[in-house]
C-alpha cells in the first residue's frame, strides 16, 4: 500500500484560472481494495474518476490546462466520505493547510474554487449562513459565487458537484452565471 496522499494535479501553473477541491482521496473497487494514485483523481493516468467535472468545466469554457486540482483532506481514510463519520472534523483540521496553500497559489484570493461535493458547501459556508440544498443552489436560490465574505477559505465558492444530475447541461442559467467569473 502507498502511504503517501495523491498529490494535487496542476498542468500549468502559471495560468489557473479556477482552483477544483475534492473531498478526500479515498475509492474502493469492487473488491473493496483501497485505489491509490499518484494525483488526485487519478489525473495524469485515468480520468474516469473526475470525467464529469470536466465535461462540467467544458460547459463554462474551461479545461484541464486551467485548474489547479486538491483534495481537502489529502490523506486517504478508512471509509469513503459519504462513509465516514470522522470527516467533518478531518476536514476541519486540514483546512488551515489548504487555505495556506490556496494562498501560496493565489495570494489575493481571486481565483475561484469549485467544490466538487455537498459536502465542501456544507463545511465550507460560514457557520451562521443558511445551508441550501443543491438544487437551490443550482436553482440560482442563492447567489453563486459564495461570496469569499460568507466562506471559511474567502475566495468565491463555486458548487461544481460531480453526480450527474448536476451534468451542467441541465443548468444553463447556472452556466451563464458561472461564466460570469471568466
Amino acid at each position: 500500500m502507498n502511504p503517501f496522499p495523491p498529490k494535487p494535479f496542476c498542468v500549468n501553473p502559471a495560468k489557473i484560472k479556477a482552483f477544483v477541491l475534492g473531498c478526500d482521496p479515498t475509492a474502493f473497487d469492487k473488491n473493496q481494495n483501497r485505489l491509490e494514485f499518484e494525483y488526485v483523481f487519478d489525473l495524469g493516468k485515468d480520468q474516469r474518476y473526475f470525467a464529469g467535472v470536466l465535461k462540467n468545466l467544458e460547459w463554462i469554457g474551461l479545461s484541464i490546462n486551467d485548474i489547479y486540482v486538491q483534495n481537502l483532506i489529502a490523506d486517504y481514510q478508512e471509509n469513503e466520505t459519504g462513509k465516514n463519520n470522522e470527516w467533518k472534523q478531518m476536514a476541519n483540521e486540514y483546512l488551515p493547510l489548504r487555505i495556506e496553500e490556496l494562498n501560496k497559489i493565489d495570494p489575493i484570493r481571486k481565483i475561484p474554487v469549485f467544490l466538487t461535493a455537498y459536502n465542501l458547501y456544507e463545511l465550507l459556508v460560514n457557520e451562521d449562513l443558511k445551508r441550501f440544498n443543491a438544487q437551490h443552489i443550482y436553482n440560482l436560490e442563492i447567489a453563486v459565487p459564495v461570496k469569499p465574505e460568507n466562506n471559511v477559505l474567502g475566495r468565491p465558492l463555486v458548487p461544481l458537484f460531480r453526480h450527474r444530475s448536476y451534468d451542467l447541461m441541465n443548468w444553463e442559467n447556472y452556466v451563464s452565471q458561472i461564466k460570469q467569473l471568466f
